[in-house]
Order: structure tokens, then C-alpha cells, then sequence
């Protein structure tokens, strides 16, 4: 351009023309008379002059207005997860909290958690896939694509190669691990492994008082049974999280059922199961999510400890009505996972936390049993993610985060998750892990579902003589704290005094059970590797050894 354009002309002499009358009005004190009349009159002219200045710049017809319009235009359309239909409703895990002081914020936002940077740290187009639920080749997609070839999972069932078929060849109808949940079976196993008729008879009544507390549309109702109670543990305010957990609380309620036999086919609460899996499966967001209506900090909980009980179902049942919804959870799943730590915890990418990550490990495996694959690449990163929080000599003991220090929930959780991604149940950190339970026995006069939850299954699982001390100390703990007296909260457990406010007493009541279901829940995996635990003497540490 040679020179100035006339329109900037026109409006670099209206501005200096403004400028030279404000200032000749502020010296002669023009606006000390009828202020207000007078600063509505300047207004409008300033507002005049503008619009003069805006048409000697842009013209009197805009190129907006269509007659310039030329060239590609592009539209950037961003897709965003649906939310789930109905009502909203662990976690801060609502049903699945840590123990710990260390762990004591997992209800709350930490540094860097802020909803907005996790979202914006996951890409929209590692999500498309996941996003439309009736786009089945794209799920497909999600789920299969982390299995490239020669990615060998490090799920390793050696009593079942059922996990590792796909989906749509002939498998077992029911996976060994599964097994001793029936009939004669489920007695001989209890009798062999630690049970008695105490812990069945509990088992039985907190079975019937979670079937009676079913709600008519399926769900177990967190709020309507205590959930969401804010106690403020170490000072720390959640929020009353846990109060719209249905479907975690439904999720926990519904594997205590599937604990003991009981499937949407076959078993005494055959009904109920039904029921409760119709409600999460007819409830599962358009992204795979079942977390329904769960707050923020419970969602991925509430979608994990829902996941766990679709996959067992599908892997007791063989129901091909229900593998479609699996794939799709288990493909939300494997979107939420950071793909540089391997953790998970509130919003996809997050960096992780050992109690997030326990409930997710275990809805992978009891999917792969359930013949869903894809998994791969996700386990090893979940791999990676516990060496990040492990401690000690051999790496047995565990923290709630990165840095921070060892918990006996932590530690039995995380030793659960590495024994179920293939770690011998006799290596020297199941060992290790297994002193540091010794030092925290379970106590009546200091509840805490979750943690016995979790240790219990480490415990089982690692075997020897420390399961059988763990085990004695567990039901003289457990088995008293069960209401015994008639009336409406018969055979179920009052919500513990730590993390049981925020999941209420279907939380508290289905852990126990699941708990003392422990002896024919699962095949113990030290049978597998033919190994015990053997203590030390003199030093509190624990070795393992072959028998």
C-alpha cells in the first residue's frame, strides 16, 4: 500500500477532533453544570463518533455481511462424552477409599487435578471411538487396539486360558477361577481354607439384608442407606461424596451375590441379580461409562466396582446380551488410563493413585476371564504405575501416590494388583507386603472395611501361615461387628468410622461379605505357584520359600 487508506484518514482526524474537545471542556469546566445532562449528551457523541470511526475504517458494508465471502472455510467440531440418562448420583471412591492419613485427600482435588487441565490433557481424538455407542467397529477398535502383535498379556491364569481367547471363540462356560462358588464346592472350599459356619451364617445374612434393600427399580440407593455422610477424617472436608454412588454401591452389592453362586440365571437371588444388572446395563452412558450419575471424585470408582460385576457376570454366565455393554465399559476404561504413568484416577490422564488403580486392574482381569481382550498394553502400563509407588527392600509396600509413605491398604492393594498381573504369590514383595499387614491386625475397636477388604485378599491369595493368623484375627474383628438383632438392619454392618460415611451401609455391607466370601470367591493363586510365606523370626520381616 503507496499511502494511508482515506477511511483511517477520516478516522485519525474525528479521534483527534474528540481529543481536542474533551480537552477544551475539562479546561473550561464545562461538566461542573447539569453533570448529568451534560455526560449524557457527551455519551451519545462519543458512541456517534465511534460508529463514524468503525465506517471510515471498515466500510459501510462489512465483508460479514456476505458479498466478500470467499475461499475454504473450515468447521471444527468437538465431540463431548453424553451424559448418562436419569438421575445423577466413590471414591471420592466412594466405595473403595484408602485407610491412610496419606490417602486422606483422595475425595479431594489435588494440584494440577483441576476437571479442565485433565480434560484438556486427554485428545479428542483418542476418545472419538469411545464417544458413540452405537458405532460398534469403532469400540471394537478401542478395546482390541491395545493388543498389536506379539503383545503377550501379563494377565497369566494358569488355571484358565479362558481370558485369553477372543471373544467370539468357544470358551469354558465357567472359568476355574470361579468355580468353588457352587454348591459343594463352595462348602468344601470354606471348610478348607479358613471358613466355618459362623462365617457362612453371616454371609447368608448380609445377603438377605442387601436383597431386602434393593430398590424396585434395581439399585441400591447410597443415599437412601447413609452414604455421602461427611465425618471430615484428619480435618479434610470431602464433601459428602459417596451420595449419588448408586452404581458403585449396586456394583459392590451385586459381586457379594455373584460371591456366592448367585447369577441373573441361576441361584436363590437369581431376581435380584437380574435386576441389578438390567439397572447398571440400561443406565451405561453413551461412552462406555457406567458410573451413572456419581460425582466428579467417585465416577471412576463407581464405574470400576460396576465394571467388575458386569465382567464376572458375563464370565459365570456366558450371556452374549451382555458382552456388547462389557467391551464398552472396559473400552472407557482403558481411555481413562494415563498413557504416560499408567494410573488412573478422577479425569482421563490423570496421573494415578493406587486406590483408583486396584479397582480398575481387577475389572481387566475378570473381563479377560469373561473372554474380553485388549488389555495388554494397558496392564503393563498399570505395571509401571506400582513400581512408581512402591517401597522397601523388595518393593512390597505401597503408597497412596508417588512419594509419599507406605499404607497396609495401600500395600495389600497393590500387592493384590501385581499378583493379579502375573507376580509369583511367593516372591519376596508379597512377603514384604505381608509383614507390613502383620503389624496392622484387623481390630473391632477400629473398623475399616476397606482396608480388611483388601488385606483379606492379599492375605488369601499370598497363603502360609500368615493367612491363617490374618484369617483368625479377621472374623473374631468381622464377625462381631454384624447386627445380630432383629429388625430392619439385621445381618448387615454398620458404615465404618473412616471411609463407610461416604459409601453408607450398603458399602460397608457388601465389602464384609465379599470379605468372608474370601475362602471360595477365587482360586487362591499360592495353590498355582506352590509357595508359602514364611516369617522371619526376630526382625518383623518375612521371606518367601518353596514348599
Amino acid at each position: 500500500m503507496s499511502g494511508l487508506e482515506p477511511g483511517w484518514l477520516i478516522a485519525a482526524a474525528l479521534l483527534g477532533v474528540a481529543l481536542g474537545g474533551l480537552v477544551l471542556l475539562a479546561r473550561t469546566r464545562w461538566l461542573q453544570s447539569d453533570t448529568l445532562k451534560k455526560c449524557v449528551v457527551l455519551s451519545v457523541g462519543v458512541h456517534l463518533l465511534l460508529a463514524l470511526v468503525a465506517a471510515g475504517i471498515g466500510g459501510l458494508r462489512p465483508a460479514s455481511w456476505g458479498t466478500a465471502d470467499e475461499g475454504r472455510m473450515t468447521m471444527l467440531v468437538v465431540l463431548a462424552d453424553e451424559p448418562a440418562e436419569g438421575p445423577q448420583s466413590v471414591p471420592a471412591e466412594a466405595a473403595d477409599l484408602p485407610e491412610e492419613v496419606a490417602e486422606a485427600d483422595e475425595a479431594e482435588p489435588q494440584p494440577g487435578d483441576e476437571p479442565a487441565a485433565e480434560a484438556a490433557a486427554a485428545s479428542v481424538s483418542d476418545l472419538v471411538p469411545l464417544l458413540e455407542a452405537e458405532a460398534e467397529p469403532a469400540v471394537d477398535e478401542a478395546v482390541d487396539a491395545a493388543d498389536g502383535p506379539g503383545d503377550e498379556p501379563l494377565l497369566v491364569d494358569s488355571e484358565s486360558t479362558a481370558g485369553d481367547e477372543p471373544a467370539d471363540e468357544a470358551r469354558p462356560q465357567l472359568p476355574a477361577p470361579y468355580a468353588d462358588r457352587f454348591g459343594e464346592r463352595r462348602q468344601a472350599a470354606a471348610a478348607a481354607r479358613g471358613g466355618s459356619e459362623a462365617t457362612e451364617r453371616a454371609v447368608r445374612q448380609g445377603l438377605a439384608w442387601l436383597a431386602a434393600a434393593q430398590s424396585s427399580d434395581g439399585r441400591w440407593d447410597a443415599d437412601q442407606h447413609g452414604a455421602g455422610v461427611e465425618r471430615s477424617i484428619d480435618g479434610r472436608d470431602r464433601r459428602g461424596a459417596g451420595s449419588r454412588s448408586d452404581h458403585g454401591v449396586s456394583g459392590l452389592a451385586l459381586l457379594a451375590f455373584l460371591g456366592a453362586g448367585n447369577t441373573h440365571r441361576s441361584g436363590q437371588y437369581a431376581d435380584t441379580v437380574a435386576r441389578g444388572i438390567e439397572f447398571l446395563v440400561a443406565r451405561q452412558a453413551a461412552n462406555g461409562s457406567l458410573a451413572g450419575d456419581a460425582e466428579f471424585f467417585a465416577a471412576l470408582y463407581c464405574h470400576g466396582m460396576a465394571t467388575i460385576a458386569l465382567a464376572e457376570t458375563v464370565a459365570m454366565t456366558d450371556d452374549e446380551a451382555l458382552r456388547e455393554p462389557l467391551r464398552r465399559a472396559i473400552g472407557y476404561t482403558l481411555s481413562m488410563q494415563s498413557p504416560s504413568t499408567g494410573g488412573w484416577r478422577y479425569a482421563a490422564g490423570d496421573t494415578g493413585d493406587t486406590s483408583q488403580l486396584g479397582w480398575q486392574v481387577m475389572a481387566l482381569r475378570s473381563s479377560r476371564l469373561a473372554g474380553v481382550r485388549g488389555s495388554g498394553q494397558a496392564e503393563a502400563r498399570a505395571w509401571g504405575f506400582l513400581d512408581r509407588v512402591s517401597s522397601g527392600r523388595f518393593g512390597g509396600m505401597a503408597a497412596y501416590r508417588p512419594g509419599e509413605r507406605p499404607s497396609v491398604a495401600m500395600t495389600a492393594e497393590a500387592c493384590l494388583c501385581r499378583m493379579l498381573l502375573g507376580m509369583d504369590a511367593g516372591h519376596p514383595a508379597a512377603g514384604e507386603a505381608m509383614g507390613l499387614l502383620a503389624q496392622r491386625p484387623p481390630d473391632a475397636s477400629q473398623p475399616n472395611a476397606y482396608t480388611w477388604y483388601y488385606a483379606t485378599l492379599a492375605s488369601f491369595h499370598v497363603g502360609g501361615a500368615q493367612w491363617e493368623q490374618w484369617n483368625a484375627r479377621m472374623q473374631a474383628a468381622m464377625l462381631g461387628l454384624q447386627r445380630a438383632e432383629a429388625g430392619p438392619l439385621q445381618g448387615s454392618w454398620d458404615p465404618d468410622p473412616v471411609w463407610g460415611g461416604h459409601g453408607g451401609r450398603v458399602y460397608s455391607t457388601a465389602l464384609a461379605v465379599m470379605t468372608l466370601e474370601v475362602y471360595y470367591r477365587y482360586l487362591p493363586m499360592h495353590t498355582q505357584a506352590g509357595a508359602r510365606v514364611a516369617a522371619v523370626a526376630g526382625n518383623g520381616e518375612q521371606e518367601a520359600v518353596s514348599r
